[in-house]
């Protein structure tokens, strides 16, 4: 199984997909401009720049996430379904407990990440997002075991994978109403199960679609109308403070699925091109984001080290030129240290293994 963040994506020709390691360096670089202009200025989340960060970030993740399973053999049998386990487990919950025990309990002396009880309830305040993944992997991985143990054919199979991860969905969904829907952020992993889902139903039926005659027009009006209404959502609905009842959860999600949608489908022709023997080449810029790509996980992980470094004696507003120039200064400052620290780590194995789950 290709993990989706730091184990290669593979073309079905055995080749990285570059415009996939492009979308996550995007979702990456949206996430950590969204941590630095809410980190030193006022008002940033009130901005329509945060909105679209808000509505990309973390959908765009998982729902990657959920597309690069069509890579995988899949959980056939019970040797691969602990293979697949495994290798969740070492990409997604070895960095956790390093960053969180670690790096941000020992190292930096945050006594709260060193209490198992406060974290399990407070997942939002660290990363919690290795934990919500894993947890929709590994439900995915045991919904697509027993999918295809009982069936044989591929719409079948689908089917089956899909209702059983539902299934699963309602099962953390008692255990969330028993122990507290913030309990190992069973909130969060809910909320992002369905973008999993149509990233893979997409993995799946994706190349099916294009081989139909009207396919490339489906998927150009799907963009089309997806635009229309994210951009609708962003100028009329601020999604970060919407009240977290069920119909601003339903506003969000359609959003995100919008926006996710719109992003897929605009970037590509800008940052990536396919020659007329389905090799793929970065266009300008586009390798900025294939490396954030590339490195998601040592972003995501290293950030919080080295944000908003810079500060103002008052903290400006958003909005106002000081806020905005200490913004641009505080971000690239931010990706600059990344850069050499990812660098560095990685020339050690044994630091890649600890720190980022890397066996390779």
């Amino acid at each position: 199984m290709i993990e989706p963040f730091n184990i290669s994506y593979q073309m079905r020709d055995l080749k990285r997909n570059t415009y996939v390691d492009i979308i996550r360096g995007i979702a990456m670089l949206l996430v950590v401009l969204g941590h630095t202009i809410t980190g030193c200025t006022i008002s940033s989340q009130n901005t329509f720049l945060y909105n679209v960060i808000w509505s990309l970030q973390m959908p765009l993740f998982v729902l990657i996430s959920g597309y690069v399973t069509m890579y995988s053999r899949g959980c056939c049998d019970g040797k691969s379904l602990k293979k697949f386990i495994y290798r969740r487990s070492l990409a997604y919950l070895l960095p956790w407990a390093v960053w969180t025990f670690f790096i941000r309990g020992l190292i930096r002396g945050d006594g709260d990440f060193l209490d198992p009880s406060w974290i399990c309830y407070n997942m939002d305040s660290g990363y919690w997002f290795l934990v919500t993944i894993w947890t929709i992997s590994i439900c995915f991985g045991l919904s697509e075991f027993f999918a295809k143990k009982l069936f044989h054919s591929k719409t079948k199979e689908i089917i089956a994978t899909s209702l059983f991860l539902g299934l699963l969905g309602v099962v953390l969904l008692a255990i969330g109403m028993f122990a507290g829907m913030n309990f190992l952020g069973i909130k969060l992993t809910l909320y992002y199960i369905p973008f999993y889902w149509i990233g893979y139903l997409y993995g799946k039926l994706g190349f099916d679609l294009d081989s139909t005659k009207i396919g490339n027009t489906i998927k150009t009006a799907v963009v089309a109308i997806s635009t229309v209404v994210w951009v609708y959502f962003m100028y009329n609905f601020n999604l970060f403070n919407l009240p977290d009842s069920g119909t601003s959860i339903v506003l969000r999600i359609i959003s995100s699925i919008t926006g996710c949608i719109t992003v897929c489908g605009l970037c590509k022709g800008l940052f990536c091109a396919v020659d007329g023997i389905g090799n793929q080449r970065v266009l300008k810029w586009g390798g900025i984001f294939r490396w954030s790509g590339v490195h998601s996980l040592e972003i995501y992980l290293g950030q919080y080290l080295m944000l908003n470094i810079l500060r103002l004696e008052e903290t400006p507003l958003f909005s106002t030129v000081n806020g905005l120039a200490l913004s641009f200064a505080n971000f690239i400052l931010t990706m600059t240290l990344l850069v050499v620290v990812i660098l560095l780590t990685n020339q050690n194995k044994y630091l890649r293994l600890f720190l980022y789950g890397k066996t390779k």
